[in-house]
């Protein structure tokens, strides 16, 4: 779920010089394995990049492409997503399930050049699925994004993270939202279940069952954010965040002991809304379309 702070920023800040930034860091080798050098893209910049960017995505409105000064997106920012792009798509090519490379590659369909634009590709969206992107500029609550589920208009935060985060994020950007949320739109069953997850959240809210809408982000977040599903005598993955995550998505592989069956009662006792860190346990269902029809049939029953 994206979450971060609508402010404006004084106009200084769009043109904060670039130069001295640029150049090329090589990270430290990811489970053993030296990764190519990571464009320089670092915090400082990475934060009054986001303040800025927020702050004009405030004003935007669904479907549109936020007007980010001082002409768009910096060359760091693409050339983070080139990174981004190729390390995520390497690890997902094996370890996500075919439902969401498909998807991925011609579904999405994105340039692996350049952070993708948001009114081409939510007209694109839009055509294909129903769906439109909803930049977000700014902290929503649980009840503001289940809201926008139940419109088909999916979240999707416009800055990225910075250099020192590549593998990991505990701050959803664009990497998390463009690679792992909208993608799993072109997979019809996913599609249907988001939005009745905003369906359902706006029922339990109107019935006033609290209770019930706090086990419902605890399904989200084990489904849609961190699911795994078994695919031809393996486990793949289809959350957004541990798909996105290439560093959680390599650990949630290697570490086999995390995985539980997909089961309701489990996911009460184990799950977890924590974004801070890798989950402890990751559940897996027996596929994409069955396990959204068990989620269908759980939030029926709520």
């Amino acid at each position: 779920m994206a979450s971060v702070a609508l402010r404006r920023l004084p106009k200084a800040l769009a043109t904060q010089a670039h130069s001295p930034f640029r150049g090329v860091v090589s990270e430290a080798s990811l489970h053993g394995r030296a990764p190519p050098p990571l464009p320089h893209y670092p915090p400082e910049l990475a934060r009054v990049r986001k303040r800025l960017i927020n702050a004009v995505v405030a004003e935007t409105k669904v479907g549109r492409t936020p007007q980010i000064p001082p002409g768009g997106y910096l060359p760091e920012e693409n050339e983070m997503w080139q990174a981004l792009y190729r390390r995520v798509f390497a690890a997902a090519s094996e370890h996500a399930c075919a439902e969401y490379l498909e998807a991925l590659e011609t579904g999405a369909a994105y340039s692996p050049e350049r952070i993708p634009d948001i009114e081409h590709f939510s007209a694109r969206l839009h055509r294909l699925t129903g769906w439109e992107v909803a930049p977000v500029g700014g902290a929503i609550s649980s009840e503001q994004f289940f809201a926008l589920l139940e419109r088909r208009h999916m979240p999707c935060t416009q800055y990225i993270r910075p250099h020192t985060k590549y593998a990991f994020t505990e701050d959803p950007d664009c990497i998390h939202e463009m690679l792992g949320h909208l993608p799993a739109l072109f997979i019809p069953s996913w599609a249907k279940l988001s939005q009745a997850f905003g369906e359902t959240a706006r029922r339990l809210q109107e019935e006033g069952k609290e209770e019930k809408l706090q086990q419902l982000s605890l399904m989200y977040f084990a489904v849609i954010e961190k699911g795994l599903v078994k695919e031809n005598g393996k486990v793949k993955a289809i959350g957004a965040s541990v798909i996105s995550g290439s560093g959680e998505l390599l650990h949630a592989m290697e570490h086999t002991g995390k995985h539980l069956p997909f089961d309701v009662d489990l996911v009460m006792k184990y799950g977890s809304t924590d974004e801070s860190d890798f989950m402890e346990w990751f559940f897996v269902g027996e596929s994409v379309d069955s396990m959204a029809a068990q989620v269908h049939e759980w939030m029926d029953s709520l």
